[in-house]
This record gives C-alpha cells, structure tokens and sequence, in this order.
C-alpha cells in the first residue's frame, strides 16, 4: 500500500513538474521545436526544458503501462487479447459452436409463455453462460453483480463492499465452511475468502466457468481455501452430504432457477442446523405495472439478456423460504438505502465519454461494437455469432437500466434467514 501511494505521488510530482516546465517555457515565449533550439536556450530554459520532456516520456509510459496491465494486472490491451484468444479457443477447444449456441437460445427465449424455458432452465443457464461469462469477465469484472457506489468510492471498492456487507450475516468464525450457491467464475468468494478466512465451495452448472474460476484460484494463491465445482443448485443434496455447510449465500444467482423453492428447499438440506443463508436476489417490485407495455418491455429484454426463465416479485422470495423451514431475520430493498451516490444502474445508461464503459449504450456506441465485431468475425478473429451474443447483452443492459431508473426491477433484493436448530 505505501509503495502505491508513493507511485502515485511521483506520478502528480512528475505531472506537476512537467506542467509547470511548459507553462514557463510558453511565458518566456521560448519554446524549443528541435535539439539545437534547446541548447540556445539559458540554463533555467535548459531545465525546464528537459523536465518538460521528461516528464511526457515518464507520462506516456505510465499511461502506455496502464492500458496493457492496468490496476489489477489486466488493462483493456491485454483484456481484449484475452478475449479473442480465449473466444477462439472456445470453439476449437470446448467444441462449442457460437453462433449455434446464440441461435438456440434466441429460441428458447422467443415465447412470452416461460413454461418451456422453466422446463428447460439447465440448457437455457447453460448456453447463456457458456456464451456471455467471458464478455461479464473482460467487459465487467470477476464478480457478476451490482452495487451502488458510496461517496468517494471507486467501481470495484463498491463490489467488493457489497460481498463483505453480505458475508457478515453469516456471522462465522475463520476456517467455517461455506457454500457460495451459483458462483460465476468466483469473484465473489475469492474477495470473501481473503476478507473472512472461510472455508469457501462454489458451484455453478457451467463447465467453463468451473474451470475458469479453478484457474484462477490457483493463480491467486487460493486454491486452498476456494475452489467451484460443476453443478446444478436444483439437486445440491446429491454433490454435498446433508448439514454439511455451516453457511450460504448467493449473489444474484438464485434468480436463474425455474422455482425458487427447488433451489431454496436444496439449499435447506445441506445446511446445517442454525446455519443463516443470505442472498441478494433479482425481483420485481411493488412499482412494476404488468399492464404498462414499457415495464413488461424492461421484463423481456432482462429475461432475454440474462439467461432468466422468468422474474418473480420480492413477495414471492419471502414466501418461498418461508415454506422450505426458514425463519427470515431481515429483508430490505437495497437499492432504496439513502446512503448510496451513484445508483447501481447507472453504468449501463448512455454516456458519451469514448473511455467509459458506458459509451457502449449510445446509438454510436452500439453500432461501433456491433459492426466492430461483425468486422472481427469477418476476419475469423472471434467466431461467427459473437456480434449476436453482444447484442443480447446490450438489451439486457436496456432492460436492466429502464427496470433501475423506473424502480420496477432490482438486482439486490437482501434476504437473510436462518435454518431452524432442532
């Protein structure tokens, strides 16, 4: 920490320094176009000169250094390289045929009646994230949810201070074992195990992500404390033995399942007794209008853009865990806390800034990306299909923005209950 903190000073030093070179240079109007121009000048014009100089070299190389590692290790350079290479090797390797997989799920997704994507929940979870985790892991970061951000607080501080918030109703000692129910590509409990010391099992039904977070466990040095296994979080009492977890949670990923007492009553049975399950999950609120076309419009585009059989309403998930034993110890909307600067929703709304994520959202931005990756198939970069599956997310996005800006959806409806001790 101190180290970065002194970076970061040299780095406005050298700024400061640089900038003030120039400004004397310009007020001497004495500014040196080539070599011979800088060794005419006196020695203070000298000085400032080559300061001026250096510190654009030490600038651009900074900047240079960013775009290829950037903060955490992986700037958008190196992030897109990443995702051709690993978007071909998607294909060759795994088999997988892109633009077949896009076109089956468009049409388990094309009904308004839910009944055949809840009847075929696994195959529809599967193809949505076999296809969109690596645009979720270059496009957003390691943890696939929201947050909303706090005074003073960056992107990934207020992802990480969403998981810690969560963890904390569990209220477990170091070394607990936990279950993380439907975890990505393990984010989440890779930030939760570092903080909490835990004891962390992940499971999720998509084999890529499986390996993925595995991969990546073991290059964080975490392998021992974290790792996902494959599987279906409808049938978890046939991976893990009854009571066996001392604790769960889920983060935005119950949401996928096709009845929400399935997943619940299976997470019941293998918790232990007097264990907390805390969830954020994705709900209707009480300000949806199912005969506002608008709303039902929001509804359609998230189900289509984010794997989902259907939306249920925050009633709904109380009621659920209330019939499969659990005793509710808290619940709350949390995208109505007072204490919040930036809404969860608000990277996914338009904006014109060509650097930020969110300029993707703007008529210019859509049609760049879209062509961008038409062009990339074209030349056999990424495969055929990727343009499609962008596309779906982008009406996610849509959706996901309208539901936050209307308050008829919510991506972190809090839920903490405890299994009853016998």
């Amino acid at each position: 920490v101190l180290s970065v903190h002194w970076r970061d000073m040299a780095l406005q030093a050298t700024l400061l320094g640089g900038v003030a070179a120039a400004s004397y240079l310009k007020y001497v109007d004495k500014i040196p176009l080539s070599v011979s121009d800088v060794s005419s000048l006196p020695v203070d014009g000298k000085i400032a000169a080559y300061t001026a100089v250096g510190s654009g070299i030490v600038l651009g190389a900074n900047f240079l250094e960013y775009l290829v590692y950037g903060p955490n290790g992986s700037g958008p350079i190196s992030r897109v390289v990443d995702f051709m290479r690993t978007a071909l090797g998607q294909e060759n390797k795994r088999k997988i045929v892109v633009n077949d997989w896009i076109e089956e799920y468009n049409r388990l997704q094309a009904s308004e009646d839910a009944s055949e994507r809840n009847s075929m929940y696994s195959s529809l979870v599967n193809h949505y994230y076999e296809l969109a985790t690596l645009f979720y892991e270059v496009g957003w970061c390691p943890s696939f949810h929201f947050a909303y951000r706090m005074l003073g607080e960056s992107f990934s501080e207020s992802i990480r201070r969403h998981e810690y918030y969560l963890a904390g109703f569990l209220g477990l000692a170091p070394g607990s074992k936990v279950l993380d129910v439907g975890c990505g590509i393990g984010g989440p409990y890779r930030n939760i195990a570092r903080f909490t010391k835990w004891d962390i099992t992940g499971v999720t039904i998509n084999e890529y992500q499986v390996n993925r977070a595995n991969t990546l466990c073991k290059q964080q040095g975490l392998d021992k404390v974290c790792r996902s296994v494959q599987g279906d979080f409808m049938k978890l009492s046939t991976l893990f033995p009854k009571e066996s977890y001392d604790g769960a949670y889920a983060i935005e990923a119950t949401c996928h399942a096709p009845e929400r007492r399935g997943v619940y009553g299976e997470i019941y049975k293998v918790l232990k007794p007097g264990a907390v399950f805390a969830c954020y999950e994705w709900c209707l609120t009480d300000k949806y209008d199912a005969s506002s076309a608008t709303h039902r419009r929001y509804k359609k585009q998230i189900e289509e853009g984010d794997g989902l059989p259907d939306i249920c309403h925050t009633s709904e998930v109380s009621a659920a865990l209330k019939d499969c034993g659990f005793e509710i110890i808290h619940e709350r909307d949390m995208q109505l806390d007072s204490n919040q600067e930036t809404p969860w929703y608000i990277t996914m709304t338009a904006g014109y800034n060509p650097l930020s994520q969110r300029f993707q959202f703007n008529p210019l931005g859509m049609f760049l990306t879209a062509w961008g990756l038409r062009l990339l198939e074209f030349l056999y970069v990424v495969p055929s299909g990727t343009s499609k599956v962008q596309i779906m997310l982008q009406q996610a996005a849509l959706g996901l923005a309208g539901g936050g800006v209307t308050g008829s959806f919510t991506p972190m409806y809090l839920m903490v209950c405890r299994k009853p001790k016998k």
